[in-house]
């Protein structure tokens, strides 16, 4: 994680407060939790926002709310995920059913394999789909999935770990569904270290997600709960990146549109950040193929990173976990680095 940089003045902002919170004593629950979660509504436009632990966190409390209080059995994924997305789902105590699978294009499940996967079910309003959006980019299908969830009584919940600041036809990541949780993990597009934001429009779910992060110790109406608080040091440092959000999209889009250039020169695939009404987060930038062998290809690219993800969940018909790549793309990239993948690049079809 060397390569992980923090803008200046995030780590400015940050020096200039932490020793408040040691002087105040609030540890915890203090003002700057309140203040990532006013940020991000205001951010996203969400009704409301929940600073948390971490990504996973909130994800297992909003499915431990959902089977306690809305009678939600059954669970599904996509194929394409993190394995810690299966262990959250089976740690929620819902039943986890299968997977969708995933097309090559957008690295997610098209609308299409979502409805074929839920036709079959008998009793849909019992089922959770835990949707991951990929990259950087917003599942292109989440409108049409979500009214489908909505029409047949399923609960819609967005894995936002990748998605911070990515937008489709200008709305946010988790406020298509019943809600969302993004990632501040130190490799995420917009990186901290730990931490993860609840946001959702739903009143209830919000509530009750509230009053789960602390045990419901005061109201004590809640029989499920676990502490998922984001520590105030936590906090003050999330929100110290937030502010510059625009400034880390803004250094990677520079670094993308060398990385373009090359791409296009070569006649080499990649899924482009601002095509059909997305805007990436560049969260990561990845590289196609559709050959049946995509392996010799791949191998004359050395430059790379994680691929997201080289495994699947699934049956993975299409070979998502094999058909593509990652290139290094992140804040503060040294300009030495992007130089030494451009050459690569251009040297792939010469």
């Amino acid at each position: 994680m060397g390569m992980i940089k923090l803008p200046n003045d995030s780590i400015e902002l940050f020096e200039k407060n932490y020793k408040e919170i040691f002087s105040s004593g609030e540890l915890a629950e203090g003002k700057w939790g309140n203040a990532v979660a006013d940020w991000a509504c205001e951010y996203t436009g969400a009704g409301h926002a929940l600073a948390v632990n971490s990504n996973g966190t909130g994800l297992f409390a909003l499915l431990r709310i959902l089977k306690q209080y809305r009678s939600k059995k059954k669970i599904f994924l996509q194929s394409n995920t993190m394995y810690g997305v299966r262990t959250i789902a089976i740690s929620s105590g819902l039943e986890l059913c299968g997977y969708v699978d995933c097309s090559l294009d957008y690295l997610m499940p098209t609308f299409d394999q979502v409805k074929d996967y839920v036709d079959r079910f008998d009793k849909p309003e019992e089922y959770v789909f835990l949707l991951t959006h990929i990259g950087g980019w917003v599942n292109p299908d989440i409108e049409r999935i979500a009214t489908l969830c909505k029409e047949r009584g399923i609960s819609l919940i967005e894995d936002c770990a990748h998605s911070l600041g990515s937008l489709l036809k200008g709305k946010h990541t988790g406020l298509f569904g019943d809600a969302g949780v993004y990632s501040l993990y130190a490799t995420k597009a917009i990186p901290v270290g730990e931490g993860g934001i609840v946001v959702t429009n739903d009143d209830d779910l919000y509530e009750k997600t509230k009053k789960f992060a602390i045990y419901d110790r005061f109201d004590q109406e809640l029989d499920v709960g676990l502490n998922i608080r984001m520590s105030e040091i936590n906090a003050l440092l999330s929100y110290s990146v937030l502010q510059k959000i625009d400034e880390i999209m803004e250094d990677k889009y520079l670094t993308a549109s060398r990385l373009i250039a090359a791409c296009e020169k070569s006649g080499i695939e990649y899924i482009d950040p601002t095509s059909n009404d997305q805007h990436s987060n560049l969260y990561k930038f990845i590289l196609l193929s559709r050959s049946k062998d995509p392996v010799p290809y791949f191998d004359k690219i050395t430059k790379r990173t994680s691929p997201v993800y080289d495994y699947a969940l699934g049956k993975d018909v299409f070979g998502v976990s094999t058909r593509h790549i990652c290139l290094p793309i992140w804040y503060g990239q040294s300009s030495v680095v992007t130089d030494e993948i451009v050459k690569e690049l251009s040297e792939i079809n010469g």
